[in-house]
């Protein structure tokens, strides 16, 4: 069938129409997007240069900085909260204190409060991690209670937020956040408890107390890191104590035997060397045995060592081959 040419230069027509449409939608979205872009520069500057003087304002100027960026509204309020949120992890000091305080200012600390009891997850997950950067006092019932919420994304914030935000009384509750039935990994609740500036021996060894064989593990492990002396006789009772529970773990023997040796716990010398060439427990727990005494201090146990290279295993051996 043959087209006339009409019809065909009707096509084209049509088709170059839609050509220079398209190209025109193009040009248009770019411009817009470029406007936007020079609008958020213009914002970026501004606030960035108020943020900066946060560092070196005096005392009076410093209250009317923090003044004027909390009465920010609009755009312009929001690119402060959005720059301050971005730059907080990095800095420390007065100048954080600053940035928290301008935060605090804006409504987010109350408004956090409220999300995190939100009936959406994201939301909650999303106020536990603004709370855990405005820190204070006044986070930690909400967050210590996160710690426990249905979601388990949720909980994981919250523990990571209790670290960020260091206070010491946060600790039992992360303690309690190494249970088994937790959910949270114990790598997550053992680096929170890391950050806290000031711990309690008395938290940790009513944890290497505890029926949960997850809070007895992360007790003895944090314990050796912190290398907190004061928790070393419990934490060796709780060694000699794990094999005849219910529930005894090799890997609370395991840890416990490496934190004593990283305490350097002269008591516990000849249950290391028996536990390192015992037949009757796992190799980890013969390795980690073997660890700790390879470290452990003194002619005593250097002596030790001789005598258990000689009978133990070739992977314990390995592990003391060059004490």
């Amino acid at each position: 069938m043959l087209v006339s040419w009409d019809v065909l230069a009707m096509a084209i027509v049509i088709l170059a129409i839609a050509c220079v449409t398209a190209l025109a939608a193009v040009v248009v979205v770019k411009g817009a997007r470029h406007r936007r872009e020079r609008r958020r520069a213009a914002y970026d500057a501004a606030v960035r240069k108020q943020v900066v003087k946060l560092a070196i304002a005096e005392d009076e100027e410093l209250d009317a900085l923090i003044g004027s960026l909390v009465a920010a509204s609009g755009p312009v309020g929001a690119h402060v909260e959005e720059t301050l949120l971005r730059m907080i992890p990095e800095v420390r000091g007065e100048v954080r204190e600053a940035m928290v305080q301008v935060l605090a200012g804006r409504g987010l600390l109350e408004k956090s409060r409220e999300q995190i009891t939100s009936s959406s997850a994201v939301k909650r997950s999303k106020a536990a991690e603004l709370l855990g950067i405005l820190g204070g006092a006044d986070v930690v019932d909400p967050l210590t209670a996160a710690l426990k919420d249905k979601s388990l994304e949720v909980r994981l914030v919250a523990a990571r937020a209790l670290g960020v935000a260091a206070r010491p009384e946060a600790g039992g509750h992360l303690v309690d956040a190494l249970a088994l039935g937790s959910g949270i990994p114990h790598s997550v609740a053992a680096t929170a408890l890391l950050n806290l500036p000031e711990q309690d021996p008395a938290v940790f060894i009513e944890g290497l107390r505890d029926p949960d064989p997850g809070i007895r593990y992360g007790s003895a492990a944090v314990v050796g890191l912190l290398l907190m002396s004061e928790a070393a006789d419990a934490l060796f009772e709780c060694l000699m104590a794990e094999p005849d529970r219910e529930d005894a773990s090799d890997v609370v023997i395991a840890a416990c035997a490496r934190s004593l040796g990283r305490l350097g716990y002269k008591p516990a010398t000849h249950v290391l060397a028996d536990l390192s060439r015992s037949p009757v427990v796992s190799p980890s727990v013969r390795q980690a045995a073997g660890q700790a005494l390879k470290v452990m201090p003194g002619a005593e146990a250097r002596e030790v060592r001789k005598r258990v290279a000689q009978s133990a295993d070739a992977d314990v051996r390995r592990i003391l081959v060059d004490w």
